[in-house]
């Protein structure tokens, strides 16, 4: 028989599912007075705390961290489709250009292909310098080489530069 003050049945195997009392049935979930959650009204006064904090956070924020965000952004879209237009190259066997005009917010690849990204530059980022870029069928870049573009936008700007011989793009 079970011992004096014990709660639980000894379990043997075969006796059912565990955590049953000896009468068969499961244990309640143990609930604790004045644990029954917040109300509605402690509800309305969290919400309108956080909301006036954040009316007052919100015009607070350096925006000029996003600005430099955006350049940094441009220099690798631009520096990743140059080195997309190389990869093309020599992938095709063919060459491949890109071209970059001056004050313009996209730059284009030639000849035109179906899988080329589509060379458009973030809203308020332009292109500072003028330059073509043809790689060849082994990735050399036969115009274009050791030359570099600007993108600018908000007052900061970064170089992307295509080193001569080898296509390596670097970005300063």
């Amino acid at each position: 028989m079970a011992e004096k003050g014990r709660r639980w049945k000894k379990r043997s195997p075969g006796d059912g599912p565990k955590g049953v009392f000896r009468n068969g049935h499961r244990p309640a979930a143990v609930r604790i007075p004045g644990s029954g959650g917040m109300t509605l009204v402690e509800l309305i006064v969290v919400l309108v705390i956080l909301g006036t904090l954040s009316a007052v956070a919100i015009p607070r924020i350096d925006w000029t961290l996003f600005s430099r965000a955006s350049a940094d952004g441009a220099a690798y879209l631009v520096a990743s489709d140059i080195r997309y237009a190389q990869e093309f190259a020599m992938a095709n066997r063919v060459s491949k250009r890109v071209v970059f005009t001056a004050g313009a917010s996209a730059y284009t690849f030639q000849p035109p292909h179906t899988l080329d990204p589509p060379g458009q530059l973030p809203a308020g980022v332009t292109i500072g310098s003028p330059l073509t870029v043809t790689f060849n069928s082994l990735g050399e870049p036969i115009t274009g080489g050791g030359g570099s573009v600007v993108v600018s936008g908000s007052g900061q700007s970064k170089t992307i530069g295509i080193v001569n011989y080898t296509g390596k793009v670097n970005i300063w």
